[in-house]
């Protein structure tokens, strides 16, 4: 039953997301060529100004999640019903302090951009972005309960519809022609919304009749303890996480030019793309191993770990080898497509390209360790690790840009993970989590490092050699990408048992009739 529910979640998760992830491109790509570029900027700095104030939510969304584990397995409704009343108090004030914080902020927003003039009506802009922001966080808290039941799958088809939805009103009103387009751009965006939260929260209401009880029905001080623990340590995770994803632009503004945010923002929307198809497998698999910790034996958890592991590591490195040698050409083509011109000023050098796949594998790598020890609780154990990872990121790049431009940036991220997140969660995972040694972990995770750099190497001075342009450049490209790491990985490690364990498990969930003991013990974890 769980490998089919983590089987619809995922499924459901990567459709969802590819669908928001294209309907994005599409609305980005009319951006680009309907709107200056000082706005294209503007929309990625404000977003990831946002993302800062979003540190007042102070990651309660994942310790809701968390702590409805084991209520569900035991099938309490009077602490499921404590808990959503406490989170909902705890929701609208994180609204206000966001909105708060955001006024507080408008009046310096020149400090962020160093060009502020060449952005018309760059407050009320940011305004627009802020009201979008702080009305997120009403109608949410009900929605834990669809992720900590392993029913994320319904919040995933409402985003779907209503990604479509917003992609075409979007489009509209860009090409109207109005010159109030980009506030009407912003409204859609923030009523749509509200109101798909609301439905949402209506259709959580549905599924669990008891949460839409009027009775008061407080947590015990010993429960808001460890509430408020948890919250503590996760604040300091959100900051960790904020930095590392929200600092680029920032630096980028500040010392380059706003200009190249929103360059940067056409990036870093493919990867989000590509994080449709590998992150949201791990989305997905969160609450299922939160259910299997609550349940199962510690090695039982440990089987799932090293397959999952070995599967994150193939696709991230797949998926990593794709975006340095497809992101320039894809995008100049689908920039050309629309007409835009002078493409290859949206266009970035090889190193820039190259660091900001890097990037991407190192955050893909830490995606299992982190999403076990996020499912087992273990916020507390390095509860200050993020702050010194965030320190470490903003130092190294904001020396390395002096050097070696936007691509020092990038840079300095990967530098501090490497030295921070990259042993040390695995470390708390093993130590206080499945509570056994690391020597086989560290000799795996050394092998997929070195491999995957291979594969990237190896990807790349094949591409060097094909010497075309236009579409028969991307489509040679492709076919070497979809070909060569991929093949080279099956036949490299089609041997390790973790290969063979991970499709037994694949055959199980989706050939339930054409199973083997052996599949269904790796579906079900055992």
């Amino acid at each position: 039953m769980r490998g089919e529910k983590l089987f619809k979640n995922t499924l459901v998760g990567v459709l969802s997301q590819a669908v928001s992830a294209l309907t994005g491109a599409i609305v980005q790509l009319v951006f680009i060529k309907f709107m200056i570029k000082e706005y294209l900027g503007a929309k990625s700095l404000f977003s990831n100004i946002l993302e800062f104030l979003s540190l007042a939510e102070l990651g309660i969304g994942l310790v809701l999640v968390y702590s409805m584990y084991q209520p569900l397995a035991e099938k309490s409704e009077r602490k499921l019903i404590a808990l959503t009343q406490f989170y909902r108090k705890a929701y609208r004030l994180i609204a206000a302090m966001v909105f708060g914080s955001g006024l507080c902020l408008m009046p310096f927003l020149s400090f962020f951009i160093e060009d502020m003039d060449q952005v018309p009506h760059a407050r009320l802009i940011f305004f627009l972005y802020l009201v979008s922001s702080a009305s997120s966080y009403f109608f949410v808290y009900k929605q834990s309960i669809l992720n900590a039941d392993q029913r994320i799958y319904i919040v995933h088809l409402f985003s779907t519809v209503f990604s479509i939805v917003q992609c075409v009103l979007q489009i509209l009103v860009l090409v109207s022609g109005s010159p109030y387009r980009f506030y009407y751009y912003l409204i859609v965006q923030t009523v749509l919304g509200v109101f798909k939260n609301f439905l949402l929260t209506r259709k959580a209401s549905k599924l669990y009749p008891f949460l839409n009880s009027r009775e008061k029905i407080p947590l015990t001080k010993e429960e808001k303890t460890a509430i408020y623990k948890n919250v503590f340590a996760m604040f300091n995770h959100r900051v960790g996480a904020v930095v590392l994803g929200s600092t680029d632009n920032l630096l980028i503004s500040k010392f380059i030019g706003i200009i190249y945010c929103g360059i940067y923002g056409n990036f870093k929307m493919i990867v989000n793309l590509m994080n449709a198809f590998v992150g949201q497998f791990f989305n997905a698999m969160l609450s299922s191993v939160g259910n299997m910790n609550a349940l199962e034996s510690k090695d039982t958890v440990y089987k799932t770990f090293k397959y999952l592991h070995f599967l994150s590591f193939w696709m991230d490195t797949f998926c990593t080898v794709a975006f340095i040698e497809l992101a320039n050409p894809v995008l100049m083509m689908a920039l050309t497509v629309m007409g835009v011109q002078d493409v290859q000023s949206y266009s970035f050098t090889f190193p820039t390209i190259l660091m900001i796949g890097l990037n991407f594998y190192m955050i893909g790598i830490r995606k299992v360790p982190l999403t076990f020890k996020e499912a087992m609780g273990l916020l507390w154990n390095d509860r200050y690790k993020p702050i010194v990872e965030a320190v470490i990121n903003v130092v190294i790049s904001v020396a390395a840009i002096q050097m070696m431009g936007i691509a020092g940036i990038f840079f300095g991220t990967i530098f501090s993970m490497m030295v921070t997140s990259l042993w040390v969660e695995p470390l708390v995972l093993f130590r206080h989590g499945l509570k056994r040694s690391m020597k086989e972990f560290w000799a795996k995770e050394a092998v997929y490092l070195s491999f995957s750099g291979a594969m990237i190497a190896l990807t790349h001075w094949a591409d060097l050699q094909l010497h075309l342009t236009g579409w028969a450049e991307i489509l040679a490209k492709l076919g070497v990408c979809l070909l060569l790491p991929n093949a080279v990985t099956a036949v490299c490690f089609c041997r390790m048992k973790e290969f063979g364990d991970l499709f037994a498990a694949l055959r199980h969930i989706v050939f339930k009739k054409k199973t083997t003991p052996r599949a269904v013990e790796a579906a079900e974890g055992r």
